[in-house]
């Protein structure tokens, strides 16, 4: 729906319903705030790839909006033309990069966040959508909060909760993509088949799950994402890692056993080469309450 304009206020307040009942008003459902949210623009499609080069994957949802300058993106196998004047949605786990693009004139801005449910905004997979008025508006004022207010203040998460809410009532922009680059669903596959268990899945079991032997497995995925399938594996590992410090209170012993690691100091270790600071410290800046336990 719209946000009424300010001209509109009057009309829209005169035609409000008179309520049945001056004690029973509307309840909202299970509110879910993003967190842990980061505001950040690009100028150049040089800097699109950074902070490295390749196929970016995290457990954090990417928002982008291309307010100048035309640029394909890749999602996982699948190439989405995403134009000035439009926005993308890139779901936690999913491969991203950007392919090269003569737009010398670029500003998109990207807002990345945590949300523990995301089950509304599956709609918005690979889906492109027009920046709207509306969305314009929503997207200003959350940029405006994030830059002047406190680290701690809520308005920031609210308004992109508003801001989400809004998109998936939106139409979508016409579907554009493209042909799969190269191996069709299959780092898809591979990711849906790591999540659906609770422990982490050995090359065996989703070779097994695929129907192909463990060899071909390993040369394909390797051919289509120009990486190791062992090395994938253990980055999906190290991300859970990262949303379980960051969404719950659980002690890192406890987040290590979940993600698969035989021992507090492998993990340590692991945590500390892909990101540079031990899980505790990465806690420590999340702000993530201790467990009671």
């Amino acid at each position: 729906m719209p946000l009424p304009k300010t001209a509109a206020l009057e009309t829209v307040a005169a035609a409000l319903p008179r309520p049945s009942d001056a004690l029973l008003g509307r309840r909202p459902g299970p509110l879910v705030l993003p967190d842990n949210i980061i505001c950040f623009p690009r100028r150049s499609a040089r800097e699109l790839n950074r902070p490295r080069r390749g196929r970016a994957l995290h457990h954090r949802f990417v928002l982008i909006l291309a307010l100048r300058g035309d640029v394909p993106v890749c999602v996982d196998n699948r190439v989405v033309p995403l134009a000035a004047g439009e926005g993308l949605l890139v779901f936690p786990f999913q491969f991203h990069h950007y392919l090269p693009s003569p737009a010398r004139d670029l500003l998109w801005v990207f807002i990345t966040f945590d949300l523990a449910d995301a089950q509304d905004l599956t709609p918005l997979h690979y889906q492109p959508f027009a920046l709207s008025p509306e969305v314009r508006e929503l997207a200003t004022r959350l940029l405006a909060a994030y830059r002047d207010e406190g680290r701690m203040s809520e308005l920031p998460a609210l308004l992109l909760a508003l801001l989400l809410a809004h998109l998936r009532r939106q139409k979508h922009a016409p579907r554009r993509t493209t042909a799969p680059e190269t191996d069709p669903s299959l780092v898809t596959r591979v990711n849906q088949l790591a999540h659906r268990v609770e422990t982490p899945v050995s090359i065996k079991e989703l070779a097994h799950s695929l129907g192909i032997s463990q060899s071909h497995l390993r040369a394909r995925f390797r051919a289509s994402c120009e990486v190791s399938l062992g090395r994938h594996l253990r980055r999906l590992r190290l991300e859970r890692a990262c949303g379980l410090l960051r969404l719950t209170p659980e002690r890192v012993t406890e987040v290590a056993a979940q993600c698969g690691f035989t021992s507090i100091y492998t993990f340590s270790r692991a945590f500390r080469a892909a990101y540079g600071k031990t899980p505790m410290e990465y806690r420590r800046g999340a702000n993530v309450p201790r467990s009671r336990s």
